[in-house]
């Protein structure tokens, strides 16, 4: 535990160090590995404006880890900057849960449902299929870093869909396996681009 906080303290400290004090009131963040739209991000903050901010940071994080699929390094500050919850503090959360993820993992993400009538729909075929097609199972990503599959285990408002799945915040639902693959395969062509839409698919 004492290893862990000193990491979690060196690199608040080394984040501080590159912002080199700058507010982040760009629209884009462009450092660390690609662009990070802090638009988005701050839309997330605004709807905790009025919470306390140590109680707000769970929430925050989850919303974050949604959105962009991981806790980036700029929001992490951006947390900070507008809530004043000190930066080591953020990292400690986002680094003691499982479920939040302080590094990108890969370039798609398939949160696959497991709520109740999408288990009762059949999805476990759909990991069977993930499972052969990109042979990673959940929490890993594939070789060339383009895919990684992660549980849906939070309520997608979208039950009549079942079985679904979210593709990059794209919602598909009445998959099949095979409809899954051809997902797959449109996204990795460059026939579907995932990184559009929020609206569930039929």
């Amino acid at each position: 535990m004492l290893i862990l906080r000193d990491t979690v303290k060196k690199k608040a400290k080394r984040l501080a160090i590159a912002l080199g004090g700058k507010a982040l009131t760009l629209s884009v963040y462009s450092g660390g590995g690609g662009g990070i739209e802090l638009s988005k991000v701050n839309t997330i903050l605004d709807k905790y404006e009025k919470w306390d901010p140590f109680e707000a940071l769970i929430p925050i994080l989850q919303d974050v880890q949604h959105e962009l699929g991981f806790i980036p390094d700029p929001v992490a500050a951006l947390i900070t900057e507008r809530f004043g919850v000190p930066l080591t503090q953020v990292y400690g959360v986002a680094t003691f849960y499982s479920d939040f993820k302080v590094i990108k993992k890969a370039e798609h993400r398939i949160l696959l449902c497991e709520g109740s009538a999408c288990y009762l729909c059949g999805n476990q075929p759909l990991v069977t299929a993930i499972q052969q097609k990109l042979g990673i199972d959940y929490d890993q990503v594939t070789p060339d870093k383009q895919w990684t599959l992660q549980r849906g285990n939070y309520c997608f408002g979208a039950c009549q869909l079942a079985p679904m799945a979210e593709i990059d915040h794209t919602v598909y639902g009445s998959l099949t396996p095979a409809s899954l693959g051809a997902l797959i395969d449109d996204v990795n062509s460059g026939k579907i681009d995932t990184h559009g839409g929020h609206e569930p698919v039929d």
